[in-house]
């Protein structure tokens, strides 16, 4: 049975990273809600970021369903930054009957800074069409990340180096 990996984690913590790594160990379909957002409309003006994004979130789940039922596995590269989103999730996981694992990217905060640092190059380069992590970003996606319990989590990964 196919199995559907939700990855949870903190803005510039590796997921995807992560992702691309589970892929090279088993064939999946890849969907990220920032690749499709920032390829739609750019950087969103905040306004319009929570409702794009959950537009995207539902194509995305039509999309999974699709592919799972043809037996393909499935990553969603999401964040699911917040225990009410990961309990709906779960929530229709289980009542749709959906084989899956949640994995946490978990990274101190040393390690979070050198990649966002990294990453923000990597943007201002043009070598990467991630969000540029601003100061202001950082501290405001870190206030709204709530870490899960171990209740919550199948896979913990801690990354050495991204």
């Amino acid at each position: 049975m196919a199995t559907l990996h939700l990855i949870c984690g903190t803005i510039a913590s590796g997921k995807t990273t992560y992702a691309r790594k589970l892929m090279a160990e088993k064939p999946a379909l890849l969907l990220s809600v920032d690749e499709v957002t920032l390829a739609l409309e750019g950087l969103l003006p905040p306004e319009k970021h929570d409702a794009t994004t959950l537009r995207v979130k539902q194509l995305l789940l039509a999309k999974a369903r699709q592919a799972l039922a043809a037996g393909l596995d499935v990553i969603f590269d999401w964040g699911f930054w917040q225990k009410e989103e990961r309990a709906a999730m779960e929530a229709t996981l289980r009542r749709d009957g959906i084989e899956h694992l949640w994995h946490y990217v978990d990274v101190s905060q040393e390690q979070l800074a050198k990649q966002i640092q990294k990453r923000n190059e990597a943007v201002l380069k043009g070598e990467t069409s991630a969000y540029y992590v601003d100061e202001g970003l950082w501290q405001k996606c870190l206030s709204l990340f709530e870490a899960p319990d171990a209740g919550e989590i199948h896979i913990r990964y801690t990354p050495t180096d991204n």
